[in-house]
């Protein structure tokens, strides 16, 4: 597994995806190249739900999302901080898979 948040421009991490056997992305544009790459992917939701139309397009894809709180969503685009100042949306997820 290789981590490259933050690391890399848009077209890179374009590039990195396309390289990929699979993707861990959050709801972001990301998400949606490797959707369009064919790609399968981890999809980690936040402060947004798939619900709401955004999840990954025509190809395999694994939700992660806290749906044990009851503040979420809060938001159709996401928030730059979480409104109520905990940040359980993220902060207590569990994540549980198997990569072939």
């Amino acid at each position: 597994m290789f981590n490259a948040c933050g690391k890399y421009n848009l077209n890179q991490s374009a590039s990195l995806a396309r390289q990929s056997l699979v993707v861990f992305a959050h709801d972001t544009g990301l998400m949606h190249i490797s959707a369009a790459l064919k790609k399968k992917i981890y999809s980690i939701w936040g402060n947004t739900v798939p619900a709401f139309g955004f999840y990954p397009y025509k190809t395999k894809f694994v939700v992660f999302e806290n749906n044990k709180i009851d503040c979420r969503p809060c938001s159709k685009m996401g928030f730059k901080k979480c409104p109520k100042g905990h940040f359980k949306c993220m902060e207590d997820q569990v994540f549980d898979f198997y990569l072939p």
